[in-house]
């Protein structure tokens, strides 16, 4: 599965997300996705086979969004 920024992805649960950002991390490329209809509610995931695993860790998360803030003021 090639999943590109801006794409517009359906998960399990019907609802609608837009790759807003794509992070390298420890060798592993993780999703920002955004729901399309309130970006406010958005999720950090990544690629297990061809599936999207949600990333639970706190750490992880804190670490992605600062190299996120990174690259914007870049």
């Amino acid at each position: 599965m090639k999943i590109d920024l801006y794409d517009l992805i359906t998960l399990d649960n019907n609802n609608k997300y837009v790759v807003g950002s794509i992070i390298e991390h420890n060798d592993i490329e993780y999703y920002l996705l955004c729901d399309e209809l309130n970006p406010k509610l958005y999720m950090f995931c990544y690629l297990k086979g061809k599936k999207l695993v949600k990333v639970k860790d706190d750490n992880i998360i804190k670490i992605l969004s600062l190299k996120i803030t990174k690259d914007l003021l870049k």
